[in-house]
């Protein structure tokens, strides 16, 4: 197994970052697509497997056009949800069907202009797969949900006279169904990526399970559920023995008031805050726990023609510790950290994935022919990014 490097730096990425605002800004954001071009070909460029560096070879003219597009269906919804109501609701549905072809043609664009050692990714996956994937399934899997508790709720509603148990039973179904329908999301969304996608001649292929999913999920959540229960006891015993119970007590009272215009005290204040921030350090320690094992598991099922082999050694642990570190940073620089926290995320990410190419990449050669980007370019100029698959 081969790692991957990054030989970038946050001091060097902070002049094209530093000088990519300025220019979006002076150019009224005229320099945007540009500014996205100079941005990934610098990653690409420092990304190194095996002493050759990746290269991305688009260019900021052949994602303007498509840009200048985004942008006037965007003003145009702007100004005329501001006049018609039927607008504003029709506009969103429209842009969601229409969602599907618009990440799909990015998605061929974005590889068909990556490469390594001159041989160009790729992708094949069909326009069909992607509105079932990212339309179809989504939606479906939902409204089957919906049908499923109504039916429930009816049905137990109807026998035992009473709408309690048949709340809490739905609600305890529901707690099932969340993860369940990020894993079969997952699942799908992962499989129509790693199958379609391409390197020259090879394909890449994977089979994952919903099983495997569905157990990060549930391990998940209840890894999210025992840190916020022992987080909420630590405050407790922090709240009693700084504040007393009396005033514990009172902190119902607060609410109340607070709902009725009061101004709270400042340490009821505090012991909000302490709660807040303690669920979102236990949010982003779940999230890097999803993404950490997500990706163990994806890159291990994951081969190109067979002989190809992936590993991931992200650790959530890590994970955690350079996104909370990048988020002080921020903080104490007001952004202008934003560089070297990008960077260093970049790069733990990169040089956590393993490669096991024992006979080497040379033998794939690239494909012929390229596809227009007028549609490729439109996911770049909504910014949407399929970062939320794994691989």
């Amino acid at each position: 197994m081969k790692a991957l490097e990054f030989n970038g730096s946050g001091t060097e990425y902070f002049k094209i970052w530093i000088v990519n605002i300025l220019l979006t800004i002076v150019t009224l954001g005229i320099y945007h697509p540009w500014a996205k071009v100079r941005n990934r070909r610098y990653f690409y460029g420092n990304t190194e497997l095996d002493n050759a560096n990746f290269e991305y070879h688009a260019t900021g003219k052949q994602l303007f056009f498509s840009y200048v597009i985004a942008m006037i269906l965007f003003l145009a919804y702007v100004v005329l949800s501001q006049v018609s109501i039927v607008f504003s609701v029709a506009f969103p549905l429209i842009f969601i069907f229409v969602l599907p072809w618009i990440l799909w043609r990015s998605i061929k664009f974005n590889l068909r202009m990556s490469s390594y050692r001159n041989v160009r990714f790729g992708f094949d996956g069909s326009l069909g797969g992607a509105y079932a994937t990212f339309l179809g399934y989504p939606v479906g899997l939902f409204i089957a949900f919906i049908i499923v508790m109504a039916v429930i709720v009816g049905l137990i509603g109807s026998v035992m006279g009473m709408m309690t148990p048949a709340i809490i039973l739905a609600s305890i179904l529901g707690l099932f169904f969340y993860p369940a329908y990020f894993a079969m999301i997952n699942k799908i969304s992962n499989m129509y990526f790693i199958n379609g996608a391409q390197f020259g001649q090879g394909d890449f292929s994977t089979e994952l399970n919903f099983k495997t999913f569905f157990g990060i999920a549930m391990k998940g959540m209840g890894l999210g559920l025992l840190l916020s229960f022992l987080a909420m006891i630590v405050i407790g015993i922090i709240a009693y023995l700084t504040i007393g119970l009396e005033q514990i007590a009172m902190m119902g009272e607060q609410i109340q008031q607070m709902e009725e215009g009061a101004e709270p005290d400042g340490m009821f204040l505090a012991l909000i805050f302490g709660v807040y921030a303690v669920l979102i350090l236990v949010s982003i320690y779940v999230a890097a726990y999803f993404k950490a094992r997500h990706r163990t598991y994806v890159f291990g099922e994951t081969s190109l023609d067979n002989s190809i082999n992936f590993e991931s050694t992200l650790r959530a642990n890590k994970l955690f510790g350079i996104i909370m570190t990048n988020l002080l940073l921020m903080i104490v620089t007001l952004g202008l950290a934003y560089p070297w926290a990008v960077v260093r995320l970049y790069r733990y990410s990169i040089e956590s994935i393993n490669v096991g190419a024992p006979d080497g990449l040379d033998g794939y050669m690239s494909k012929a022919g390229n596809e227009g980007a007028l549609g490729e370019e439109l996911g770049d100029a909504f910014d949407i990014d399929v970062g939320g698959i794994a691989f």
